[in-house]
């Protein structure tokens, strides 16, 4: 049967019958069809269709991959977060007989400053539910469709019309895409090598003051290109070397997205399990199995890069303790190894105290001193006075949120795309004895993933730029 006459079929039989048997509680809640399809690789199906509206999710290992496109339902504002709100809203239109409904977005890393032109459409906070999906579990690959519960009303026969006629739309073909990385001509930093230097100076210079042990600085990096990007296709370049990582993709219209491929886990909950964790220092991969190791245990050896980790350590278990009524963290720190780079990690989850939700876990944990800074209250401060940008999603959280689990992701690594320009965001962790060139250097690791894809052409900033790194 043709894959797209068998959806329809399933879409129509669900309206027609299935309907009539559910329970009056899910009116108005989101309901859901799910079909077996043959498999379709999700990013490259995602990237062939037409629509304005897309959504991608890979948890870190790639057990459970989800491309969706058009919405249901959007929880958006420009207006600073109320967790109490919209995870009650997402609580409200969410029921536990269909737990493969999710609401995937992020939320601002803060709520507080100004939203930059950038970021505008991606407001404080964003949360879809995909009309259609194409989802594995590693098991098999399904076709999902998501709809209002209106099936006590005269808008059940139009909804139908109306899915129909976008189920028509989709490419359903398994065919994958020929990928030419985009030709950069152009690059800018903010700040610069000089204004970083002056702002790690300032920094150092307030630890005292402050009783500040770290604050993370930040860098965009604005790429610019021949042509509009294409934030699929470039999350396809991305993946193949980008593992273990989330890779994400929220794109808002045609020319706008925020995608990336973050090694990071904010928080895993599944009913009372919340799992979490803590990734800080780093350096980079070796060019041999040897030099590899070699870097590993300098890593480990670091006072630097230890002390900075065990902040981050430290501020968990502070947190898991309100949060939790039994904690578990590794004695042991590992070492995260990535394409480019590799961190000390150290894993952590709890037994969550009965009522504790989302709406406590989110801003207890956001933003972890990985991205902050300790104390938080503090750093948060300064870096709102130093850095000349608004950081808009990145380092905030993203993921998704169903009925009895949750996931979010730290978004580091991650670019927004806007027309033909990627901003890149990374930053790096300043505790006393930090040098501003060593951080800079850091920083560039951290973004080689995105930088590596492209070769500038005629470009002399990124010419000047590469030089004084490689110097």
């Amino acid at each position: 049967m043709d894959l797209y006459l068998k959806i329809a079929t399933q879409i129509k039989q669900f309206f027609g019958h299935d309907a009539i048997d559910l329970p009056l509680f899910l009116e108005g809640k989101i309901l859901r069809i799910e079909v077996p399809i043959p498999n379709i690789e999700p990013l490259n199906w995602l990237a062939r269709q037409q629509s304005d509206v897309k959504t991608y999710w890979s948890d870190r290992q790639g057990r459970f991959i989800m491309a969706g496109i058009g919405t249901v339902d959007t929880i958006s504002s420009s207006s600073p977060i109320s967790y109490p709100s919209v995870f009650g809203q997402i609580r409200q239109n969410l029921s536990s007989l269909f737990p493969n409904v999710r609401y995937y977005g992020g939320i601002g890393f803060s709520q507080d400053r100004w939203i930059d032109p950038s970021w505008k459409l991606f407001g404080n906070y964003r949360f879809v539910v995909p009309r259609f999906e194409i989802w594995t579990d590693g098991v098999g690959t399904f076709f999902a469709c998501n709809c209002l519960g209106n099936f006590r009303s005269e808008q059940w026969d139009r909804d139908l019309d109306l899915i129909l006629d976008e189920l028509i739309q989709l490419d359903l073909t398994p065919l994958e895409i020929v990928i030419d990385p985009p030709v950069q001509i152009d690059r800018s930093d903010t700040p610069d090598l000089h204004e970083w230097e002056r702002n790690i100076n300032l920094a150092l210079a307030k630890f005292a003051d402050l009783k500040l042990e770290k604050i993370v600085l930040a860098r965009k990096s604005i790429l610019t290109f021949t042509k509009d990007l294409q934030p699929q296709l470039l999350l396809l370049l991305l993946q193949p070397n980008n593992h273990p990582s989330y890779h994400f993709c929220f794109q808002i219209d045609a020319t706008t997205a925020f995608i990336g491929t973050s090694p990071e886990r904010l928080y895993y909950r599944h009913d009372r399990l919340l799992k979490t964790e803590a990734i800080a220092g780093t350096r980079h991969r070796g060019a041999s199995i040897q030099s590899d190791i070699q870097l590993s245990e300098e890593l480990r050896s670091s006072l630097k890069d230890v002390r900075e980790h065990q902040l981050v350590v430290d501020n968990l278990k502070l947190i898991l303790a309100q949060l939790c009524q039994s904690v578990k963290i590794d004695r042991e720190t590992a070492i995260l190894k990535l394409n480019k780079v590799q961190h000390l990690y150290t894993q952590c989850q709890g037994i969550l105290t009965p009522d504790i939700t989302d709406t406590d876990i989110l801003p207890q944990l956001h933003p972890t001193p990985a991205v902050g800074g300790v104390p938080r209250t503090q750093a948060l401060k300064l870096i709102q006075e130093l850095e000349p940008f608004e950081r808009g999603w990145y380092a905030a959280p993203v993921g998704w949120v169903g009925a009895d689990d949750a996931e979010f992701a730290v978004a580091i690594r991650s670019g927004l795309v806007d027309r033909n320009r990627l901003l890149l965001f990374a930053g790096a962790g300043i505790v006393t004895g930090s040098q501003s060139e060593e951080e800079w250097i850091e920083i560039e690791n951290k973004i080689r993933h995105f930088t590596d894809l492209f070769t500038p052409v005629n470009s002399p900033t990124v010419t000047g730029h590469r030089s004084h790194i490689e110097r």
